[in-house]
């Protein structure tokens, strides 16, 4: 099976969607997107993308189906993303039940995850519409410290011979 190769202009627009809702560009980056034609196996990236640049830019309805969709697509715990956003929208647009199970979801996946995220204002000098900045910490346990060897050389090319594995060479 092969696996069908997605065009470097597609994954350009994409990386340049990510970087405009980085900025606060929200329109600029809806530009990049309408411009995509097929994001083959990037469609869930793709959805996310939409829908947060329609969130941000107060299209909450719209944005509902592509958030959902991206939701849907992206495994754990990349999916607490699509699915905070879509709780936001939900609420926007009027429907708190809706809202309150997408939130519901964020949460369970944070903790299932051990993710947690944090909110914090972006200011007025990128766009009035973005109200918030998404940081993600991610927490891991520590691994355990392997004991270090006296000396930094290969105890492997110490050998006098190399070792026989009862294996002829010479007998094919």
């Amino acid at each position: 099976m092969m696996i069908p190769r997605i065009p470097q202009k597609t994954i350009r627009r994409l990386m340049a969607a990510e970087g405009y809702l980085e900025l606060g560009m929200p329109r600029q980056a809806l530009r990049e997107l309408d411009q995509v034609i097929d994001p083959g196996s990037l469609t869930a990236s793709y959805s996310f993308l939409r829908g947060e640049s329609l969130k941000r830019v107060g299209r909450y309805s719209e944005a509902i189906q592509p958030l959902q969709y991206a939701a849907d697509l992206l495994p754990i715990p990349h999916s607490q993303l699509p699915w905070k956003s879509l709780g936001a929208c939900y609420r926007e647009s009027g429907q708190s039940d809706l809202a309150d199970s997408a939130e519901k979801t964020a949460d369970e996946i944070a903790s299932e995850a051990n993710i947690h995220l944090r909110f914090e204002p972006l200011g007025s000098q990128f766009n009035p519409i973005v109200k918030h900045q998404v940081h993600l910490t991610i927490s891991f346990e520590p691994a355990e410290e392997e004991e270090q060897t006296e000396t930094d050389e290969n105890p492997f090319l110490d050998q006098e011979e190399p070792e026989d594995f009862g294996i002829d060479p010479e007998v094919e």
